[in-house]
């Protein structure tokens, strides 16, 4: 028997958004947090990673918008590392096959630094993209 290597939980949010009113976001909180509390178990428990994949929003300010996640601070606080994925503008071609490029950066992790790298999709897989060079603003 097959050991499982991965758990991914896909649109957290849309079970969430669905399911309670807004005047219910005291007992919204309450579930989602022993939600994580049960994802929290299961990955202490197989030394399992868990993926929750959130969708986001944005929050518009005065001066600028920031992206948010959509499930906000109850579900925020619960994750142990944030990462972002974005699919940047242009494409990338690799044999035949072509990827939009896309973008994984470091949000939040308290045992890593926060950075990025840029990556594509084949059908093998995902691959990491060589980084545009940097300019050199010291001169």
């Amino acid at each position: 028997m097959g050991r499982v290597r991965l758990l991914v939980v896909d649109s957290v949010a849309a079970l969430f958004r669905s399911e309670f009113q807004a005047d219910q976001g005291l007992e919204r909180s309450r579930h989602l947090t022993a939600f994580a509390t049960a994802l929290h178990k299961l990955s202490a428990s197989y030394q399992l990673p868990i993926l929750c994949v959130n969708q986001v929003g944005v929050r518009h300010g005065p001066v600028d918008s920031k992206v948010v996640p959509a499930l906000g601070m109850a579900w925020a606080n619960q994750v142990m590392v944030r990462l972002m994925v974005t699919r940047l503008p242009g494409a990338v071609s690799m044999g035949t096959q072509s990827s939009a490029r896309r973008r994984l950066e470091v949000v939040f992790a308290p045992h890593l630094a926060r950075d990025s790298c840029l990556f594509g999709v084949w059908r093998e897989g995902t691959r990491g993209l060589p980084s545009p060079p940097t300019q050199d603003t010291s001169s």
